[in-house]
């Protein structure tokens, strides 16, 4: 411990221990998420994904996407800072190989998902199962958004349209209704009685009439 402390306190120099931050904290968060994804969802780490529109930016901006930018954007700002460079010059390469590093993962992660979907998932298994938004969905099927949903017991990031009159949030709760077509589906905003769970007809929570005796 002492002697990583001794190495945090030499760094130099000067935006030498800033870049270092951002390269262990975004590496770090980058692992986890990439652990969940392994893992098919089975520990439930949320994302976010900042509104861009729909479209080919759609997970760019995402948790993962920017733990993929300044992990690149961390350490080759120091490696250029330790190389003998200007702050200047760290920056300009940090933020070129952090855009670079950006690209590479998010078609990496479309790649991965494309394998998933190419005759291995049926979405017919995702009607009626409960998601929440992962990028927001337009409204009247203006345009596509996504969801994150168990498809064969895998948490699965599926294209989504919706038909309400507003559009759907990241992270809202919704149904699937109906497949639109192969990767497609058709959501609606979770109402509170989809969510209930069977009725408890346990005879402590039923009403007996119970007769009264006959007048002697």
């Amino acid at each position: 411990m002492t002697q990583i402390v001794e190495w945090w306190q030499n760094l130099e120099p000067e935006g030498m221990r800033t870049f270092v931050t951002i390269g262990m904290v975004s590496s770090g968060v980058l692992f986890i998420q990439m652990i969940v994804l392994l893992f098919g969802g089975a520990f439930d780490i949320p994302d976010f994904d900042l509104d861009v529109g729909s479209g080919g930016a759609a997970g760019m901006f995402s948790v993962r996407g920017i733990g993929a930018f300044f992990t690149g954007f961390g350490w080759t700002g120091a490696t250029v800072l330790d190389s003998g460079q200007s702050l200047p010059v760290a920056l300009i390469a940090a933020t070129l190989v952090g855009g670079a590093t950006l690209t590479v993962f998010v078609l990496l992660m479309r790649w991965m998902y494309s394998l998933r979907a190419d005759g291995t998932m049926d979405y017919k298994k995702a009607l009626n199962q409960i998601g929440s938004v992962y990028v927001p969905i337009p409204p009247r099927r203006e345009g596509l958004g996504q969801i994150e949903v168990l498809v064969h017991g895998r948490m699965t990031t599926v294209k989504a349209l919706s038909d309400a009159e507003e559009r759907l949030e990241n992270l809202t709760a919704v149904k699937v209704v109906e497949l639109v077509d192969e990767r497609t589906l058709l959501v609606e905003r979770l109402s509170p009685g989809d969510s209930d769970g069977p009725e408890d007809n346990s005879p402590g929570n039923e009403t007996e009439s119970v007769e009264a005796p006959p007048n002697s």
